[in-house]
């Protein structure tokens, strides 16, 4: 009799969890600094040419990102790729305020992944460990619209710089500038993708051709300058879960 109350018991609390646990079929949700947006209504647009748009309306909100194509894949944003871009907007009690990702001066967020020239003759500073790279040590760089950045290299057993990780931001940077990195014959060459203030991924991860599902994160600009609003807003833990696609209007 025992077992059976205790198999009773276990039966009602799993019935409660199920009821409890619900999911969005789609969804569109990400933290606005530290607050839960969650779209209302939802579409991606799909163009002629195979880029999409997400647009996710909330009670006087908005949030849009255009990406570049459809495909699965991570899609960066603040670079020079202005066909990957993401906004925000918001009315609140009358205060129309407009966010987005553009081009900014700022400290260094992100690197290019593939070096514009890979120089000769540098040392490395990082090692591979349990999968991953450790840094101990930096170069300082010339060249681009700010000062202060240094980048630790990886480079291949012939002393060429194969890729680089941040180090040290430093300040007055923007997406595109070139940047030299000095030891070695003094000639490897990296772009800057983005900088701190306007940056963030789009990560696709599922593409039907009728829906479309992945994960986002993003700093955007107050592009108006409204001094009602703040510098800056931030969206983290972005999820687009099985997003309607249509043709664009």
């Amino acid at each position: 009799m025992k077992k059976l109350v205790s198999l009773l018991v276990i039966t009602l609390a799993l019935a409660s969890c199920s009821e409890e646990v619900k999911f969005s079929n789609p969804a569109f949700q990400a933290y606005r600094d530290d607050v839960f947006f969650n779209g209302i209504d939802v579409k991606a647009y799909r163009s002629s040419n195979g880029a999409l748009t997400l647009v996710a309306l909330a009670q006087d909100e908005e949030v849009e990102i255009d990406i570049a194509s459809g495909a699965k894949g991570t899609y960066y944003l603040g670079t020079t790729n202005l066909n990957t871009m993401a906004s925000y907007s918001s009315s609140f009690d009358d205060v129309n305020l407009y966010y987005e990702t553009k081009i900014i001066n700022g400290p260094v967020a992100k690197m290019n992944s593939q070096m514009f020239a890979g120089g000769s003759g540098y040392t490395p500073d990082c090692v591979l460990l349990d999968g991953g790279y450790a840094c101990n040590s930096s170069h300082a760089t010339s060249g681009g619209s700010g000062s202060g950045l240094t980048l630790s290299v990886i480079t291949n057993t012939s002393g060429v710089v194969t890729s680089v990780k941040v180090a040290s931001p430093g300040n007055g940077y923007k997406a595109g500038d070139l940047i030299t990195i000095t030891g070695g014959g003094n000639n490897a060459k990296v772009r800057v993708l983005n900088v701190e203030g306007s940056n963030g991924e789009v990560v696709i991860t599922e593409n039907t051709g009728d829906t479309v599902t992945g994960t986002f994160k993003f700093n955007a600009i107050n592009a108006n300058n409204n001094p009602l609003g703040p510098e800056m807003v931030n969206f983290q833990y972005g999820t687009f879960y099985k997003i309607p696609v249509v043709p664009a209007p």
